[in-house]
């Protein structure tokens, strides 16, 4: 505590040297950082008091301080990292009252505020999330953290998973859950990732379709029904997103956005992870499509603005320091842990409990994948334009349309010709 309030002394005193007064000044102290909240006396420029995070920081002996200027409630926030920061244990965020009696569709148990409160937001309200951040600094481990907080609330009857990992180490801890959790088994391959996307797509299609017939607008809407199978929740994770850019090209991006624009009515929802938050690869359509985003410590304050169109991620202290952004709303948090050998105790015991698990046809997502030779795309070609009358004049038109077929951009373009 003597630490806590030397601290607090010091930042008023530094204030008073620029001619800061304040009043109604609190000390909220976390897991990671302290907030230290005050009001500046009227007639103090908020922007004098951005400035001084430099100062701020030398005084008090830290590497970065982060100043929120204004906060909800119009006082300014400094938040200022602890010199002993304890490993915040999923257990306990898993154990808390908060997550056992949430009522959350699909519930992701993050870690604890700056006030020490848990932390949880439902994937299925966002609807879908970015994960960005300097390597090295949490982001697997809080997608392992996210995956488990689903695992532990959730049956397979209410949700698959589809696990897309091109580094081929960091997902493929939950192959066990290939029998129950799974829609597909861990995927590793780039061309494998295009086909299951371009499944998922056609099970969104064929999801729309399911709903409309019953008369309802959304996969709850649905599920309601007593005289429907209910429809369970599908939850795509990708662990290294700008990889499968630079190997797939735009290909890949494209599909993703289809998917985040329409799939959130029929219970699909993605969780991207990147460590290479460069605007080549969080474009602005994925930005436009991914309103929620989580930053963890970036190496400059250009990468942080890319993630969460401010700066402020460059200042966090690491290890599971982050910045959760919904709209234009900001929270810091420190993200839980779980280590490995937790993550695959907890896999290998689930297995186990599902031994017997039959894996519903409705999900197995090779039945939607359609992988077809050129020689299958040219006879698609001969049929599209078979009995459609094209004169002379529209042998442009056929011919960007066998493009298209042979080369596998819209394998769907006949049929929106005929």
């Amino acid at each position: 505590m003597n630490e806590q309030l030397s601290r607090k002394d010091l930042i008023n005193a530094t204030l008073l040297s620029f001619k800061i007064t304040t009043y109604d000044f609190e000390e909220i102290q976390g897991a990671a950082v302290t907030l230290y909240k005050f009001r500046p006396q009227l007639g103090i420029r908020v922007s004098k008091i951005r400035g001084l995070k430099d100062e701020l920081a030398a005084v008090l002996g830290v590497s970065s301080v982060r100043i929120i200027a204004p906060l909800a409630d119009g006082s300014v926030g400094i938040e200022v990292p602890n010199k002993q920061k304890p490993v915040l244990p999923l257990s306990e965020i898993l154990c808390s009252p908060e997550y056992l009696t949430s009522d959350m569709a699909l519930p992701l148990a993050i870690g604890r505020t700056v006030t020490n409160s848990i932390f949880m937001a439902d994937l299925a309200d966002m609807p879908h999330l970015l994960v960005a951040g300097a390597t090295g600094q949490g982001k697997s481990v809080g997608l392992n953290v996210m995956l488990m907080s689903l695992l532990h609330k959730k049956t397979p009857e209410e949700l698959k998973l589809v696990l897309i990992d091109p580094k081929k180490v960091e997902l493929s801890v939950y192959s066990k859950l290939a029998g129950s959790y799974l829609a597909h088994p861990v995927i590793t391959e780039v061309e494998e990732a295009q086909n299951v996307l371009t499944a998922l797509c056609n099970i969104m299609d064929e999801r729309y379709d399911l709903v409309s017939s019953a008369g309802k607008r959304n996969i709850k809407e649905y599920n309601s029904l007593s005289i429907v199978e209910p429809l369970p929740y599908i939850v795509v994770v990708i662990d290294e997103y700008g990889d499968l850019v630079m190997q797939a090209g735009r290909e890949m991006e494209r599909a993703i956005c289809r998917l985040a624009q329409k799939a959130r009515a029929v219970g699909i929802h993605l969780i991207i992870s990147t460590q290479r938050p460069s605007a080549t690869v969080v474009t602005g359509n994925i930005k436009a499509n991914f309103p929620v985003r989580i930053a963890f410590r970036t190496t400059t304050g250009t990468d942080s603005r890319v993630i969460l169109d401010q700066t402020g991620a460059e200042k966090l202290t690491g290890r599971g320091d982050m910045i959760y952004f919904a709209g234009a709303e900001t929270t810091r948090v420190q993200c839980a842990y779980t280590g490995i050998d937790e993550v695959l105790q907890t896999v290998s015991d689930i297995a186990d409990s599902y031994n017997e698990y039959e894996a519903k046809e409705i999900i197995k997502i090779e039945q939607y994948t359609s992988v077809q030779t050129e020689d299958d795309r040219i006879e698609q070609y001969k049929k599209a334009i078979q009995g459609l009358g094209y004169s002379r004049e529209d042998r442009d038109k056929k011919d960007y349309l066998f493009a298209k077929i042979v080369n596998g951009i819209d394998l769907k373009a006949w049929r929106e010709m005929e």
